[in-house]
């Protein structure tokens, strides 16, 4: 196990420099239950702080070049990968989720950085030729500018994968940002901000760790959604709290479904920013994709998070471990089939399959934080979409299927902020990892600029 027992003490930074607020939360390390940070929470004073000194960073972020803004995803992805020991070590002892997860936590965060570089590098400005009545042939140079400053709210659940996915675009595009993290995520976004603070210029990326009740949930999905706020400030959020949906139909590849569903524990890096997780199984296939979870999951391993091998660390708290044997309990009483596991004994949960779990069960409410796989069955294509659009927007849903046609007609269906479809010809392992890819890097960006127009008379 790790030796470390280091205290870390965690105030807000506005313009380069702590800020002692002295409203003050406890946190303790998930894996020993130890003390493991005072975290100083700022309240909306400190945040509005924090916004205005990131609107005194603007002049300096505008002067920048999209290339300048590129070398600086570089470096900051550099740099993250140097101090993946001391994020992993954060993100295990305030998480409770194993060290191999959290390795790749860190990897997902940096590559952010890195897609975002790539894909400044291929954005160039657009000329136009206008005509009016007074002048013919004015061309005009359409360029992408900033908006701003951009409030970035990090969860708990994958703090840093989700700073680095909410961050990356924003600065990209040549917003100054502001952190807000609840104090569960204090730790590990603080390291995050450190690392962001010292490649932006002075100011451009504030931290201020937030009320537990500022961190709510969300049902939007993984685009971008903006909001204006007052001085020109804008939010940025990129929920993913809308969870995933697996649909498997009769056709489906079981083995690659239950592969889908099981790799890298309930801790992997895609799983961890899903939020809440929904399984639906055609009936005619139920029992045996159940059957092929029930193997998988026996080998995930649960012990110490420091150790490599373990895919099943403690879970964050009691309480935490009070709401997931409270949505087991839930679903077996509501009809459930548990075929494995379902017991809650201090803070390790077994690794649990349920099968025929109901539709009005907490687990396809409500996001699971233990290693809760939950099936539930359905009879047709209909019932399928409506069960899986009936708990509102979704951030990642998988299909299985050989029908393409079918796969089609599910993503038109749901309102996910991705589709990926596994089949014979069309199934992509690399689809199940959360991230940029080069089409989303550039659509964040652009819902993160204005258009500008400059005209030579």
């Amino acid at each position: 196990m790790s030796t470390a027992q280091t205290e870390y003490h965690v105030q807000p930074v506005v313009e380069g420099e702590p800020l002692a607020v002295g409203d003050a939360v406890d946190v303790r390390d998930s894996a020993t239950g130890d003390p493991l940070a005072t975290v100083e929470v700022g309240d909306e004073g400190t945040v509005t702080s924090a916004l205005a000194a990131a609107e005194a960073a603007r002049r300096s972020l505008g002067e920048t070049t999209v290339s300048g803004r590129a070398s600086w995803c570089e470096r900051i992805a550099t740099e993250l990968r140097e101090r993946k020991p001391a994020l992993a070590d954060a993100l295990v002892r305030e998480t409770g989720v194993p060290v191999t997860s959290a390795r790749a936590e860190v990897a997902v965060a940096a590559e952010q950085f890195d897609r975002v570089a790539d894909t400044l590098r291929s954005l160039t400005g657009k000329y136009r030729t206008w005509t009016t009545s007074t002048r013919e042939g004015d061309n005009s140079l359409v360029a992408a500018a900033p908006l701003g400053v951009v409030r970035c709210r990090p969860s708990g659940r994958a703090p840093l994968a989700m700073a680095a996915l909410q961050a990356a675009p924003a600065l990209g595009a040549g917003n100054a940002v502001v952190l807000t993290p609840p104090p569960a995520a204090a730790v590990t976004v603080s390291l995050f901000a450190e690392t962001v603070g010292s490649t932006v210029p002075t100011g451009a990326a504030g931290f201020v760790p937030a009320a537990t009740d500022s961190d709510t949930a969300d049902t939007r999905t993984a685009d971008a959604v903006l909001a204006a706020e007052s001085a020109g400030v804008t939010r940025f959020e990129q929920w993913l709290g809308g969870g995933t949906a697996t649909l498997v139909f009769p056709d489906a590849d079981l083995d690659a479904a239950a592969a889908a569903l099981t790799e890298g524990g309930p801790s992997a890096v895609d799983s961890r920013l899903a939020g809440a997780g929904c399984v639906i199984a055609h009936e005619s296939v139920q029992d045996a994709l159940v059957e092929r979870l029930d193997e998988r999951v026996a080998d995930w391993a649960v012990g110490d998070p420091f150790e490599e091998s373990t895919v099943v660390g403690p879970l964050r708290d009691g309480a935490t471990a009070r709401q997931v044997a409270r949505q087991v309990d839930d679903a077996v009483a509501a009809g459930a089939r548990l075929v494995r596991g379902g017991e809650v004994d201090g803070r390790t949960c077994e690794p649990t399959v349920l099968a025929d779990v109901p539709r009005e069960s907490a687990l396809r409410r409500e996001p699971v934080a233990g290693p809760v796989v939950p099936v539930t069955p359905f009879e047709s294509t209909s019932t399928a979409l409506r069960l899986v659009t009936e708990t509102g927007p979704v951030g990642l849903a998988r299909v299985f299927t050989d029908r393409h046609s079918l796969a089609m007609d599910v993503a038109d269906a749901v309102d996910a902020g991705r589709i990926d479809i596994h089949g014979s010809v069309t199934d992509d392992e690399a689809g199940q990892r959360v991230g940029l890819d080069g089409e989303a890097a550039t659509a964040a960006i652009d819902r993160l600029t204005r258009t500008k127009r400059v005209r030579t008379l």
